[in-house]
């Protein structure tokens, strides 16, 4: 699909129910809407129901797609730029500017197919454009979504008309009688309830065009009680153009929306109808996809690494430690032959050692005796009252020192020298306390 190259497809249920809009004007008078159920191509006959009564007409969560009036839709053609995206979306309204009355920024702009696409007559850029007030989009899906209901897609009426090949089609629907003209895949026009100004339209539109762009036929698709040969609305609507066009009138059916679907128009038959939901068919979301996909692809790959290199490290340290256990209980009943269970290799080592050095006669060094007996001799050069306190706990001597005492780093640095020559691991603290006293740790060097 080339860039810019809406999907031609519409999220269409296939079994649902079609809401026909009342138009913009009747918003604040209690209008009363088209309700149409369908399921596949078979659709129901219309049955009208207050707008504002949908909630109780429909089930919760019924998906619904909404046929908004002609009147508020306009089309128009235009030179899309190659872009896509937001800078698709944001450039939309700018290229209608000079077609329509008011702020652009107002507009909702659905971008459509290329002018002339389907017989193949324009290659370019030009593009349908369909037209419509951003806010009143908004609204008439807020309306639907507190009725409960899903808005599965949202359509002009006035494509949902089937329109056969050199041929215009005639929509008109009742209640109060609203009439359009299709004249193209993408094109329609909605006409006044009035011959003389019917005529007048459509005569503008004939005159621009020529050919094979000239219909032969008008096929008329209303209400039961529109027919041709009546002389009120879309019968005498229809009489008359048929007569200002040089063209037969066909009698082609009854409700657009009804004939449209049961032709297999959402599928495209009559010309894609244009999905007032999307700017850019469905290229937004791929065109989004395109190009993160190579970042999140990376992304990807270093998360398989990151973890794959985890479950090998992780393997890695399991075995060594498997080792260095193995070595420790090998070094245990090496040294004890008499040990049978081992829970604890470094402990029992340590146990095993006290108690043997208890039988000989000797003091563990961790003592409390013995640190303090070698603590006498590690600081008997410093002044009798430089060692304010010292607390055993856990196999360990904290010290603390009086200001100004072993504050030096070439004292320290002598006084673990001494320390080391008995046996014992003397670490100094970096900083002071508040009182400004320096403070020590001694331990066995095994137990450091």
């Amino acid at each position: 699909m080339k860039r810019n190259e809406p999907s031609g497809r519409l999220h269409w249920p296939r079994d649902g129910v079609a809401i026909r809009v009342p138009p913009r004007r009747l918003a604040g008078a209690a209008p009363v809407c088209d309700v149409i159920a369908f399921t596949g191509t078979r659709a129901q006959p219309a049955r009208a129901v207050a707008w504002d009564a949908l909630a109780t007409a429909l089930p919760r969560g019924t998906r619904v797609v909404l046929l908004v009036a002609a009147e508020d839709v306009s089309f128009a053609t235009a030179d899309v730029p190659p872009l896509s995206g937001m800078r698709l979306r944001e450039a939309l309204p700018n290229l209608v500017e000079e077609k329509t009355v008011g702020d652009v920024g107002a507009l909702h702009v659905a971008l459509g197919e290329r002018v002339g696409q389907k017989a193949g007559q324009n290659d370019g850029d030009e593009r349908m454009l369909a037209v419509i007030d951003r806010h009143w989009l908004a609204a008439m899906q807020v309306d639907v979504v507190r009725a409960g209901l899903r808005v599965a897609s949202i359509i002009p009426d006035s494509l949902a008309v089937p329109l056969a090949d050199q041929a215009w089609s005639l929509a008109a629907v009742g209640g109060p009688a609203r009439v359009w003209l299709r004249c193209g895949p993408q094109q329609a026009i909605p006409l006044a309830d009035e011959v003389p100004s019917a005529i007048a339209t459509v005569a503008v539109l004939a005159r621009q065009m020529t050919g094979d762009a000239r219909p032969r036929r008008l096929d008329l698709y209303a209400s039961a009680p529109l027919k041709p040969g009546v002389q009120t609305g879309a019968g005498a609507i229809g009489d008359a153009l048929a007569a200002s066009l040089g063209v037969p009138l066909n009698d082609a059916g009854g409700d657009p929306f009804i004939e449209w679907l049961a032709r297999s128009g959402h599928e495209g038959a009559f010309g894609a109808p244009m999905s007032l939901l999307a700017f850019d068919g469905a290229q937004g979301g791929g065109a989004a996809w395109a190009r993160w996909r190579i970042a999140a692809a990376l992304v990807l790959a270093i998360l398989a690494v990151q973890v794959i290199g985890m479950q090998w490290q992780w393997a890695g340290l399991k075995r060594e430690a498997s080792a260095l256990r193995n070595e420790q209980s090998k070094s245990l009943t090496t040294a004890f032959p008499d040990t049978r269970v081992i829970l604890d290799a470094p402990l029992q080592m340590s146990r095993s050692l006290a108690a043997l050095r208890a039988s000989s006669g000797r003091s563990d060094p961790a003592d409390f005796s013995m640190m303090m007996a070698a603590s006498a001799r590690i600081f008997a050069a410093l002044p009798s009252n430089a060692l304010r306190s010292a607390d055993y706990d856990a196999r360990a001597l904290r010290l603390r020192f009086a200001p100004g005492m072993a504050s030096a780093s070439e004292e320290r640095e002598r006084l673990a020298a001494q320390a080391s020559q008995e046996g014992y691991l003397l670490r100094f603290d970096t900083g002071l306390n508040t009182a400004g006293e320096s403070s020590a740790s001694l331990k066995t060097k095994g137990g450091a």
